[in-house]
């Protein structure tokens, strides 16, 4: 699906990048983010985007609301000094469980299934891996 994401120069070294999404704004969503970096604006506009699809689709939306037909938003946010169109697959943010094949060591798997018996607030490996993936993706993002 393909997203219009505006982008905010920063005016100073002590500034971040700004983006922004507005197509979210339709269903009630604000969807920014900042980049410290220019070569890392792409990554985090498809990490900010990926995250508020999943919140839309947690909501009861459909992703094809989400349709801004490459809308300009040039008038809406003159802040933002430039306008990409980015795709993103969102179509994989869908609930549907996806069986996956992982190679870890004996030793690794026999600590993660003793954390998993100790810590009921996970189902099951599966859920504790799936849980640390995404703490360790966010804590990437800072």
């Amino acid at each position: 699906m393909m997203f219009m994401v505006g982008i905010e120069r920063p005016k100073s070294d002590t500034e971040a990048w700004g983006l922004i999404v507005p197509v979210f704004e339709t269903l009630g969503y604000g969807c920014i983010a900042a980049s410290d970096t220019e070569h890392k604006v792409l990554y985090h506009a498809k990490q900010a985007i990926l995250t508020m699809a999943e919140e839309v689709l947690t909501d009861g939306h459909l992703l094809t609301s989400l349709n801004g037909d490459f809308q300009s938003y040039r008038d809406e946010f003159p802040e933002y000094d430039d306008w990409i169109a980015l795709e993103v697959d969102v179509e994989r943010l869908k609930r549907v469980q996806k069986r996956i094949n992982i190679t870890l060591s004996e030793p690794l798997l026999a600590r993660v299934d003793a954390y998993v018996g100790f810590h009921k607030e996970f189902k099951d490996r599966s859920d504790f891996l799936a849980k640390a993936a995404d703490q360790f993706m966010s804590e990437q993002k800072k």
